[in-house]
């Protein structure tokens, strides 16, 4: 029974983030988070593959649609994007050594509920603020490694900053930026693994809902990406505000349930 709910968390997440750009892991690490079922480092191990094999998915669907930023910028972004994601592991690791397990949860739940309130009142008010038109190669490395870094650095992958910061800072449509996010999500995660595996391994992880998970963010990927080439501008404005609002709420109930913990 249990994995099956972990199964349909993976499922709807990724479902809602392939379409939005959100990637999933957003709502995933949250979600886990107020469960506890498992640690935070295995809690971030989860949503990361999980978030991975949609992103995979989700990739291999769309890259070959004709797009108005050049895949050469993409693969920038991604790539700086896992340098990124290397070093934001590395801070986690660093973190968990010296936290008890409630006191990160607070500090991650903390910093993504400041983000995403920022990034939600943005996307609110977006056709109001100027955006940038940001060409320059070292801008693209800038600012991957920094979304590297809080994806990897949260387990989320990253998505709600990736889609606010591509089109504020290089004028992306909302469906490009939406595309751009997951091929940032795919490089982070992917170097976050590499990252895990390089220094020891999974063996200290708890992945018991792995498989369930990772089938769901295959199937998350490929549904979500075939029903955002359907959906208007305007709904996946919708749904990325309403999954915002989502992990709003989540975080805030997991700091209030951890506070009283520690």
């Amino acid at each position: 029974m249990i994995a099956l709910l972990y199964f349909f968390i993976a499922l709807i997440c990724t479902f809602a983030g392939a379409i939005t750009g959100m990637g999933g892991g957003v709502v995933i690490k949250p979600v886990l988070d107020a469960l506890g079922d498992f640690d935070s480092a295995s809690i971030g191990a989860l949503s990361s593959i999980t978030v991975l094999a949609m992103s995979l998915t989700s990739f291999a669907r769309q890259v070959g649609k004709k797009r108005q930023t050049s895949i050469f910028k993409l693969i920038i972004l991604g790539i700086s994007s896992a340098g990124g994601g290397v070093l934001g592991q590395y801070l986690f690791d660093l973190m968990t050594s010296g936290f008890s397990g409630a006191y990160i949860k607070v500090i991650q739940n903390s910093i993504l509920l400041f983000l995403v309130v920022l990034i939600f009142f943005y996307m609110l008010f977006r056709k109001k603020i100027k955006t940038l038109h940001l060409k320059n190669i070292f801008f693209y490395v800038l600012i991957g490694v920094i979304l590297g870094i809080l994806s990897s650095f949260l387990g989320i992958g990253g998505g709600p900053f990736n889609v606010a910061v591509f089109i504020l800072l290089f004028s992306m449509e909302l469906k490009e930026a939406t595309f751009a996010s997951i091929v940032t999500i795919m490089f982070a995660q992917i170097a976050k693994v590499i990252t895990i595996l390089a220094s020891g391994g999974f063996g200290s992880y708890d992945l018991t809902m792995l498989p369930y998970m990772a089938v769901a963010g295959v199937l998350g990927g490929l549904i979500g990406s075939f029903v955002a080439k359907k959906l208007s501008e305007k709904v996946t404005a919708v749904a990325f505000n309403v999954m915002q609002l989502t992990v709003i709420g989540i975080c805030i109930v997991n700091i209030a349930t951890n506070a009283i913990a520690l």
